[in-house]
């Protein structure tokens, strides 16, 4: 049984939307302005763009591949089963993070009218036992809803979407009417928070790059999808530029919104009653009680939309890596609905796993956004080596200045990685080596063996060694500060240079160093006629 086109171009564009617009704008702007001050408006906007570099590259490589959980098959088609493996393994891994992300959200918004979901420690908000079971039962109902198909999840997002765009915009309008401070907007008179360097860090650590991720579902469904080379470039271009001004719209109001007198003490140290629901404890304190029951409504059925799409399009993902043949085989059945109903049931288990280590919202999302914009590094590599072994095929949407882009796209994506620190990538670092255990253990036990060959892929894990040993130098989240703000753009700038051409020309250099190195031995004739046959 096979997956079915019936997701219309609408439909797609309101999964992106969907993906887009959830727990970020609840959260988002909070911590955005606690790090950056009035100075977050330009991270949402330095986030989108940075975000639409990344995601031009995968408009051409889905309308080229419409396949579901088209992101792990990208990378196979392009670097062969160990590059895909791995960066499927991480798409994986931070697409499962999502559902328990959004769930925390609505129960971190819930715990201000349900005190006993949370309690409060020295690590921020943490669920309670009863928290915890609550949560278990959300994402079931969640994964319950999914078994019925791609089709009835992408139909009924329509009205989910409307809702979760009106209410926002209702609420800034309302919040902006109501109060709203130019005096906020003073880049000197409050105190920390407004230099370059709190910009770039508000993108990962405050939920701003979370917030443009979303357009993957679009990406994943793209095999279930109408007319693939015209609704998934439209979908991801669409929404991404959509949520741009959104977003920016949204930090303004709510930079402006705040009570001068909660900025006495500096952004860093912003706090007021109710702010575990930030948007809900503006509009209690300036009397907007009625506002207050609606937000506080939105913050369910909004984070419980963007869960809902993504535990559909992950199991897509599973499905992709199956296809690969880094999962097993029966992760591709189809129930009667036509949905990924075992896939779907062990991303359920594995969410659930991922409720226990991490204290709150903005812990969790750290993380991800490592994992996931790595992950989304492979798209641009793909994409320019693509262009390289299958220059004849037909392309409908074709990016411009392909090299150029392409290597901006991959800057963007490790800059951003850099920017959550030492303390998020080194247990970054630590779940690709358990997902290399596991590709390797499951090789072992597999009868039908998949060939798991370096040859194009050995650059790769150079390629995390580097860039943890750059964070580790770094000055971003526990680095040692060897490597200066400033002269890190050059840094990884170069490192990205010199791996960009290394993944696009992986298999020359590697026969380069197999030549060389046996005419040091006097095997030359003899290995480079193997190699030449191979």
């Amino acid at each position: 049984m096979k997956l079915e086109r019936k997701v219309g171009k609408f439909s797609l564009l309101c999964m992106a939307l969907g993906g887009m617009i959830g727990s970020g704008w609840l959260f988002g702007p909070y911590y955005a302005a606690k790090i950056a001050g009035p100075m977050a408006i330009f991270s949402w906007i330095l986030g989108g763009v940075m975000m639409m570099f990344v995601a031009l590259t995968f408009a051409e490589l889905a309308t080229l591949f419409p396949e579901s959980g088209s992101m792990v098959r990208f990378p196979h088609k392009s670097h062969g089963a160990f590059v895909s493996s791995t960066m499927g393994w991480m798409i994986w891994l931070s697409s499962v993070a999502v559902v328990p992300i959004e769930t925390l959200a609505l129960l971190q918004y819930a715990q201000n009218y349900l005190p006993f979901l949370m309690q409060h420690t020295d690590l921020g908000y943490v669920l309670t036992h009863t928290g915890m079971l609550i949560a278990a039962i959300i994402m079931l109902i969640i994964c319950i809803l999914n078994n019925f198909g791609a089709h009835i999840t992408a139909k009924s997002n329509g009205l989910l979407v409307l809702l979760k765009l009106l209410v926002p915009l209702m609420t800034a309008m309302l919040l902006a009417y109501s109060a709203f401070h130019i005096s906020n907007f003073s880049f000197n008179g409050t105190g920390g928070g407004t230099n370059l360097k709190n910009i770039l860090m508000a993108l990962p650590m405050a939920g701003v790059i979370f917030s443009f991720i979303g357009y993957s579902p679009a990406l994943q469904l793209a095999g279930e999808a109408k007319h693939p080379k015209f609704s998934v470039p439209l979908a991801i271009i669409g929404s991404l530029l959509f949520t741009i001004l959104f977003y920016v719209f949204i930090q303004t109001i709510f930079i402006g919104a705040l009570n001068p007198n909660d900025l006495t003490h500096g952004w860093a140290a912003l706090s007021f009653k109710g702010d575990a629901g930030p948007f809900a404890g503006i509009a209690a304190a300036l009397g907007l009680g009625w506002l207050v029951y609606v937000l506080y409504a939105d913050a369910i059925f909004s984070p419980f939309g963007t869960a809902f799409i993504y535990t559909a399009s992950t199991a897509r993902i599973n499905y992709g890596l199956a296809e690969n043949g880094f999962f097993p085989t029966v992760l591709k059945n189809l129930n009667r609905y036509g949905a990924p109903a075992i896939s779907i049931l062990l991303n359920y288990i594995v969410g659930l796993f991922m409720l226990l280590p991490f204290p709150g919202w903005q812990s969790m999302v750290g993380f991800l956004v490592s994992a996931i914009v790595l992950a989304y590094g492979i798209g641009p590599l793909a994409l320019i080596r693509l262009r390289q072994i299958q220059p004849e095929t037909h392309r409908s949407f074709k990016l411009p200045c392909a090299q150029l882009m392409t290597l901006l796209a991959f800057y963007c994506c490790n800059l951003i990685a850099y920017w959550t620190g030492w303390h998020t990538i080194k247990h970054l670092l630590i779940m690709i080596a358990i997902g290399y255990i596991l590709m390797l253990g499951g090789s072992y036990f597999r009868k039908q063996k998949i060939d798991f060959k370096l040859e194009n892929g050995y650059w790769l894990v150079i390629y995390f060694i580097g860039l943890g040993m750059l964070s580790y130098l770094g000055s971003f989240g526990g680095g040692i500060n060897l490597l200066p703000f400033g002269w890190d753009f050059l840094v990884i700038g170069l490192f990205c240079l010199i791996f960009f051409y290394w993944s696009k020309h992986s298999q020359s250099v590697l026969k380069f160093f197999q030549i060389n190195l046996f005419n040091l031995s006097g095997d030359q004739k003899y290995e480079t006629k193997k190699i030449r046959n191979k």
